[in-house]
């Protein structure tokens, strides 16, 4: 997985406080959805993304991309499908 950006490199926003909006408003279908996608198909999220966080961020590409990134680096750590293996019962 790629590194995780810089904690708020864009100093005027509060990054951690959409992420967490965002992450807030979304169904655990669409959480579960992000979450599994490859690194390579982010970009066709950006205008949703930009869309939603204009309010925010205005009309910065380059923020946008952070916060989406931020919102599927933590649905990748917690809302990933992962195969598990069936234990032996005793």
């Amino acid at each position: 997985m790629a590194t995780l950006m810089k904690k708020n490199s864009h100093p005027s926003l509060d990054t951690d406080r959409i992420v967490e909006d965002i992450l807030s408003g979304m169904s655990l279908k669409e959480k579960s959805l992000i979450a599994n996608m490859d690194e390579k198909s982010l970009p066709y999220l950006q205008y949703a993304f930009d869309v939603y966080i204009s309010r925010d961020v205005g009309n910065d590409p380059d923020a946008g991309r952070e916060i989406m990134k931020r919102v599927w680096q933590k649905l990748q750590a917690t809302h990933r499908i992962r195969l598990v293996k069936e234990g032996r019962k005793p």
